[in-house]
């Protein structure tokens, strides 16, 4: 009997109230939680968007940067003599022949679009960009018509048109590039 005394006594010296949170309270902190989580989740959403999209139109660039600088060295090797006149290229759709590169009329320089390759042919070699919809090609000519250079236009899905305007080398004695 003096061991249920005891318990008793020690009941009235411990604090009865629980310790743990009202269902109210944990509403209210998951519901605080959320709001706060997912603008955050949001924004980390959308900035690992734009992060590939930048590393897309990056790369996009350095390809655009990479075939303006072998357009504008390939067309630039293209040096007609004093002697031609008339300037005739060889022209069809998705393709350009252009003579007198590097000054010798057995010489060509080729540009060909075809099955969404664009390909620059040099007596030096090819080099191809890939995965275009669409490139054009089309006589550059100053404010007196007179031929003197190249314009190529390119797409590629989900990017904007890129145009390239390239100067040949020489025609005759003027010279162009140097």
């Amino acid at each position: 009997m003096d061991f249920l005394k005891i318990i008793n006594r020690a009941d009235r010296y411990t604090d009865n109230t629980n310790g743990g949170f009202t269902l109210i309270e944990t509403l209210i902190a998951i519901t605080l939680i959320s709001l706060i989580g997912i603008p955050v989740f949001m924004i980390s959403s959308d900035i690992a968007g734009f992060s590939e999209k930048i590393k897309d139109l990056n790369s996009w660039n350095r390809e655009l940067i990479k075939l303006e600088k072998i357009l504008g060295e390939s067309v630039g090797e293209v040096r007609f003599p004093f002697w031609t006149s008339d300037i005739k290229l060889a022209e069809e759709t998705g393709r350009i022949r252009i003579p007198y590169w590097n000054g010798d009329a057995n010489l060509f320089l080729e540009l060909k679009f075809e099955d969404s390759v664009l390909t620059i042919t040099t007596p030096e070699g090819s080099r191809m960009f890939r995965g275009y919809d669409r490139a054009e090609f089309d006589l550059l000519k100053d404010s007196r018509l007179r031929i003197i250079g190249l314009t190529t236009k390119v797409k590629k899905s989900k990017q904007e048109n890129s145009e390239f305007q390239c100067t040949f080398g020489a025609i005759g004695r003027e010279v162009f590039n140097e």
